[in-house]
């Protein structure tokens, strides 16, 4: 963070699991220069920063529960993300697991949403941090894997490689939902009970 750290203050957690689940997809979450660039606070938020101009540091207030449940649900979220790759690619998975995992998660998401999701909506997506090249090479790896599929489609920009998810990789997703949304939601329903 550079010197820079920005806590919200969200008072108590509503039960809602959408709302942390908003907070941790805002689309206006950045990496810039000087670290992560947050979103505005959420209506009756307020942002707290704890470092002055100069770079020297404040005192933080401790972290409110919702904090404390978003943190839970980050460290949830990359434990089964680690458990997920090691049922695709075993003991030993490729160094770009990882980006293909969460490829992956981009394609099913779109086929769950009825969108249709191509390579150059993931090199915008992906917002600078994976390059077309790296995103292209993990697109072949997942076709070669059978994860997902290609599908060559006419547009106004040309010709569209479309992407969609395999049986396997949608039964991949089905056979962990309901195990993880009930972890997820004890975080929160934990952390509503600590307001």
């Amino acid at each position: 963070f550079q010197n820079e750290q920005v806590i919200f203050d969200h008072g108590s957690v509503s039960g809602d699991f959408v709302a942390i689940r908003n907070e941790l997809t805002h689309p206006e979450w950045r990496l810039g220069s000087h670290g992560l660039q947050t979103p505005p606070p959420p209506i009756g938020g307020t942002v707290t920063e704890n470092a002055k101009p100069d770079g020297v540091e404040t005192a933080i207030a401790p972290p409110s529960a919702r904090s404390q449940a978003v943190a839970a649900l980050h460290l949830a979220v990359l434990r089964r993300q680690f458990a997920a790759i090691r049922e695709v690619y075993g003991e030993d998975p490729p160094h770009r697991a990882r980006e293909a995992l969460w490829v992956a998660l981009e394609v099913i998401q779109a086929e769950l949403r009825g969108e249709r999701v191509a390579l150059r909506d993931l090199v915008t997506r992906a917002d600078g941090l994976l390059s077309a090249p790296t995103l292209s090479r993990v697109v072949v790896e997942l076709e070669q894997g059978g994860m997902i599929i290609s599908e060559l489609a006419s547009s106004e920009q040309g010709r569209l490689k479309l992407l969609r998810p395999t049986p396997r990789a949608l039964n991949i997703l089905a056979a962990r939902a309901d195990i993880a949304f009930a972890e997820f939601s004890a975080i929160v329903q934990e952390a509503d009970g600590r307001k």
